[in-house]
């Protein structure tokens, strides 16, 4: 069996990813010449999709879903993307392909979300760093709720230590939101937490339940930001 048809999601996630990259530098044409928009990318192009709460607040929703599939140049990239397939190879193992998914864009909007509320009005944010933090998570919080989150434990050591690395790097470097990041990250152990006893559920409702509440919360929390912030 080949990677691509044990982890279907994952690498239709990466490919994605990199599909729209490649489309941005392209569209970024002629002001930008798309080998120059493969290492950066043209940031009038970035703008059209980047979450900016400004334009959030204006009506403009879907930003928060088209900003998880941005990245502003080929490091930023090439980090998530490795990041993606080593987290995802054990995430979607382990929740299976369906909630998989659910968990990648749930936590991306959560870390979408929490960049709404304390991120800058009028800048932008962009990448799927959010949704693989969220992923991160997941696997702590389904830990915690199975009773086997130890430091004994080598993969949670492991991840503890990762998470540990990316958030210091995140405050130490300028231009990482690392509010989207701890967004993400939040988002991805409720969703760990909520679906550790509902993974070998039979009902349909019941493995549905995790997604359907985060999601509401999810939900309210964009709507209580826009009673606030929309013209």
């Amino acid at each position: 069996m080949n990677l691509f048809s044990r982890l279907p999601v994952t690498f239709s996630l990466i490919s994605a990813c990199v599909l729209v990259y490649v489309c941005v530098a392209v569209l970024g044409m002629p002001a930008t010449p798309w080998n120059v928009g493969l290492m950066a990318q043209p940031g009038a192009v970035l703008e059209r999709g980047a979450l900016i709460p400004a334009l959030v607040a204006r009506g403009e929703e879907w930003r928060l879903l088209s900003s998880m599939f941005l990245h502003s140049g080929f490091v930023h990239l090439g980090f998530n993307m490795l990041a993606l397939y080593f987290l995802g190879s054990f995430a979607e193992s382990a929740f299976g392909r369906g909630r998989f998914f659910a968990l990648f864009l749930l936590s991306g909007l959560s870390g979408g979300i929490a960049y709404l509320y304390i991120g800058g009005f009028n800048s932008l944010a962009v990448g799927a760093s959010g949704a693989i933090f969220g992923l991160l998570g997941a696997i702590l919080g389904f830990s915690m709720r199975q009773g086997t989150f130890s430091w004994q434990n080598p993969i949670i050591r492991q991840l503890l230590i990762l998470l540990a690395i990316n958030l210091y790097i995140g405050f130490s470097i300028p231009n990482i939101s690392n509010t989207a990041h701890i967004g993400g990250l939040v988002g991805g152990l409720a969703f760990g937490w909520l679906t550790a006893p509902t993974l070998y559920a039979r009902k349909n409702s019941r493995a549905a339940a995790p997604f359907l509440i985060i999601l509401g919360v999810e939900v309210v929390l964009v709507g209580a930001w826009l009673l606030f912030f929309s013209p």
